[in-house]
């Protein structure tokens, strides 16, 4: 008798576990439905990400999937240690010479920023390439007393051939760089610099979108900064230190048919003179790169 009591409790106290158990899954299956769509964070994860440990070897250019075109101003970058450097502890240190611009310049006096792209299909993530919407996150931190110029760019994403996506050549690319660009009152404005095939601006080299909509902080710390492109609608939409900052509706147009390269690594002042320059060698640092067809922040 005393052994059928016990055995009858155990199998209350299995029942009651499981019990327990499967409303825990019930209440986690409801909160992933209930989920906004491209609104909050995913939990398994960004499709690739990418750091600085072991930057310019061999290994590092294969899990980046390194193109071998387009890239410049490799003395300019640096992989350091950062304390408080998201990811495993990484960064890309890259140095701005005074006075310098982009690699075009034939005035400077000192060179300055840097450049590579990536390859989704190296990386053997095609089908990433030709999703409809790819998110691109990273942090950067900028030194305290930061020396602005008049205006800078900084890492987005780009689709289709290399040499296509910038620069006034735009027959099978486009770009969703950022910039920061200053004016009378405000010399860290961000926003979004975009090439299209069928919108680039008046000049062909560019158009500013959000201007001012965001603010880059020159406070020695890190932050993250986040894009999503849409291919289909053409909308780009912004987040800095995981806060909605920009959404542009239709603006990438003539994209829907190029698909996602990666990531276009691109930092230097400018322009394309030495006006766009600092005044003296400043610096900024990068980590903790990833890519996810969802909203990561």
């Amino acid at each position: 008798m005393t052994v059928r009591r016990k055995s009858t409790s155990h199998r209350r106290a299995a029942a009651a576990a499981s019990a327990v158990l499967a409303a825990a899954l019930l209440t986690a299956g409801t909160a992933d439905a209930a989920e906004p769509a491209g609104g909050t964070a995913r939990a398994n994860g960004p499709a690739w990400s990418g750091q600085f440990t072991g930057y310019g070897s061999s290994s590092w250019r294969a899990a980046w999937g390194v193109a071998a075109e387009g890239s410049w101003g490799g003395s300019q970058l640096r992989a350091v240690t950062s304390p408080g450097a998201p990811g495993d502890g990484s960064a890309l240190q890259v140095t701005y010479g005074a006075g310098s611009s982009a690699n075009s310049c034939t005035d400077c006096p000192n060179p300055g920023g840097g450049q590579f792209y990536t390859d989704l299909k190296a990386l053997g993530l095609a089908g990433l390439a030709g999703s409809a919407t790819l998110d691109l996150k990273y942090y950067v931190r900028f030194p305290a007393g930061q020396d602005w110029g008049k205006a800078g760019k900084l890492p987005g994403l780009y689709g289709g051939r290399i040499g296509d996506e910038s620069g006034g050549n735009h027959g099978n690319g486009w770009s969703t760089r950022y910039m920061w660009r200053g004016n009378s009152s405000a010399p860290d404005n961000g926003e979004v610099y975009l090439y299209t095939p069928t919108n680039s601006g008046p000049t062909g080299y560019g158009v500013d979108l959000g201007v001012g909509t965001w603010k880059w902080a020159p406070d020695g710390k890190w932050h993250s900064v986040e894009q999503s492109v849409n291919r289909g609608t053409g909308d780009i939409t912004v987040w800095y230190d995981g806060r909605q900052v920009f959404a542009a509706r239709k603006a990438a147009t003539g994209i829907g048919s190029i698909p996602f390269s990666g990531v276009f690594f691109s930092t230097f002042y400018g322009g394309h003179d030495t006006s766009w320059g600092p005044k003296t060698t400043q610096h900024a640092y990068f980590a903790d790169f990833s890519l996810s067809a969802s909203v990561q922040h």
